[in-house]
């Protein structure tokens, strides 16, 4: 924008001295950048999350118990394939074989289950606060690009630079947010890489659905207590009889399991169903807004073009620049709420 701004005022006397004051300022910034891109390192949304996973200790303290669960569970499932299946005889020795199994095996995706769950609020935390990062960068370069703008004005913008002031003070408290989810120093700085999901393919809402009802760990648990109870039911109908006092337990449980299961569906679609909901919202808003600033940057262009030619008085230009902040301003957050409900969605369901 600056640079079409300096070929529109090369023709008036009054920007071209503007010009000549401001350019000295113009090499030390590019100085300044480049020793920038040198010593403050690069961070993708990926190496974030990455980060976020290999030094969270909660998680460190789920996985060691994991293990430990899995490799009891080998012990248990060694024990039960020992077990022949024309050596049984009793209910007793069929559970030993059977219902142990199975309860190694709800064991293991139990605990997997519930590591995978805290992966999961960990990546949508930093990935919520990445995208928060870019979108105030994003609002800062607005704000700047605004205050540039009033190179004609005779005072300075005040209220813009009492915006850009709240905006780098929410900038630091996200930065911090970030670094502690990463575990590293509050106020490092980081190169981020661009991120937006623009292109992200909403799935169709049934295909979403199912998804989420095979992914999610809460899903994955609900089931594997169900399939628990199930052999349990079964074991006792093969080896003794669903009407004695261990069958009528054994099938309690089972319907239990079941109702459990059925809540858990229930609020699966309610949660996934209104993050999906969000998603399509957003993804209207964006495109609205997007489409808003395109136009408000056409206009302040014809503006300012009118500006020069004395067809447009000075306080119309500043009202039609202050609409141009705002659209880029609307843009920006409403293309951060469309990433934000996409890297939700995605984790609602399990991804």
């Amino acid at each position: 924008m600056q640079s079409k701004l300096f070929r529109h005022i090369y023709s008036t006397t009054l920007v071209t001295t503007l010009l000549a004051s401001t350019s000295i300022a113009f090499p030390s910034a590019h100085v300044s950048a480049a020793a920038e891109q040198t010593t403050i390192a690069s961070l993708s949304i990926d190496q974030a999350v990455e980060k976020a996973l290999k030094n969270n200790v909660d998680l460190e303290l789920l996985r060691i118990a994991a293990e430990s669960t899995y490799y009891d569970s080998l012990l248990t499932l060694r024990d039960s394939q020992a077990v022949k299946e024309d050596s049984i005889y009793t209910l007793k020795d069929a559970q030993s074989k059977y219902k142990e199994a199975a309860k190694a095996n709800r064991d293991i995706l139990k605990d997997q289950a519930t590591m995978d769950a805290l992966k999961n609020t960990l990546q949508l935390q930093v990935e919520q606060a990445y995208l928060e990062i870019l979108s105030l960068k994003e609002k800062i370069k607005s704000h700047k690009q605004s205050i540039q703008r009033h190179y004609w004005y005779p005072s300075a913008n005040e209220e813009a630079k009492n915006a850009l002031s709240k905006l780098e003070d929410s900038y630091k408290q996200a930065l911090a947010k970030l670094n502690g989810l990463i575990w590293e120093a509050p106020d490092k700085e980081w190169r981020l890489e661009a991120y937006d999901l623009v292109h992200y393919q909403l799935p169709a809402w049934e295909e979403v659905q199912a998804t989420a009802y095979e992914k999610r760990p809460d899903m994955i648990k609900a089931e594997e207590e169900r399939k628990f109870a199930d052999v349990k039911v079964k074991v006792i109908a093969k080896y003794s009889s669903v009407s004695t006092y261990q069958g009528k337990i054994a099938r309690n449980d089972l319907k239990k399991a079941e109702i459990l299961l059925q809540r858990a569906k229930s609020a699966v679609d309610q949660e996934v169903k209104a993050n999906y909901e969000k998603v399509v919202a957003a993804t209207k808003d964006w495109e609205e807004s997007k489409s808003a600033k395109d136009a408000a940057q056409k206009q302040y262009d014809q503006a300012w073009s009118n500006f020069l030619n004395r067809k447009v008085s000075l306080d119309e230009l500043i009202d039609i620049e202050a609409k141009l902040l705002d659209s880029e301003t609307k843009a920006t957050d409403s293309l951060y709420q469309y990433n934000v409900a996409v890297v939700t969605l995605k984790q609602s369901i399990g991804n």
